[in-house]
């Protein structure tokens, strides 16, 4: 929740939308003095406010879906992790199908993973529409009957509409550090 509260207020920092108190203008179009408002909105600062508003909401989404793929990841089920991958998906430049059964037999071996994606950026790309995003990725693993180990490296990702989410085109990534 106070996360939640800064990044709105940076929001509202960033964008201008709070504008600092402005004392009253005086003006007299009569004999009467009479005291008005400025008006801090203009429609460039509210398109702005807008776009970075969606850009904002376009971050949270993918934030989100991210946090749900490395929970399907973790949670070791096959089934629920293969549903995050659109039909044809590849992996590293392999069609993802053919990743299947090596990662049932990690599943299978795992005691407890923790898996996690930094987003860095992302961008939608104008000719297909789909959204590529790139981050860092981490993952702390306990084979059974072994010690905990540890792996980092890049990440991107091709990502397709689906609905509310994504779905994932293609997945590529590298070892920063094998352990």
């Amino acid at each position: 929740m106070k996360n939640t509260i800064k990044v709105l207020f940076v929001f509202l920092i960033l964008t201008g939308c709070t504008a600092p108190y402005q004392k009253p203008v005086l003006s007299k179009p009569s004999d009467n003095t009479t005291l008005q408002k400025l008006d801090p909105s203009s429609p460039e600062k509210l398109k702005q406010a807008k776009q970075n508003q969606a850009l904002l909401n376009q971050a949270s989404r993918l934030r989100s879906f991210l946090l749900l793929y490395c929970r399907a990841y973790e949670s070791k089920n096959l089934n629920k992790y293969a549903a995050f991958f659109a039909p044809g998906a590849t992996e590293n430049n392999k069609p993802f199908r053919e990743y299947l059964p090596r990662y049932r037999r990690n599943f299978q071996r795992l005691e407890s993973v923790i898996y996690r994606i930094v987003l860095d950026s992302y961008s939608l790309n104008t000719d297909t529409a789909n959204i590529e995003l790139k981050g860092n990725y981490f993952i702390k693993y306990l084979l059974k009957g072994k010690t905990w180990k540890e792996n980092n490296g890049v990440i991107s990702m091709e990502l397709i509409k689906n609905g509310d989410s994504y779905l994932v085109k293609r997945l590529d990534y590298s070892f920063l550090s094998l352990e």
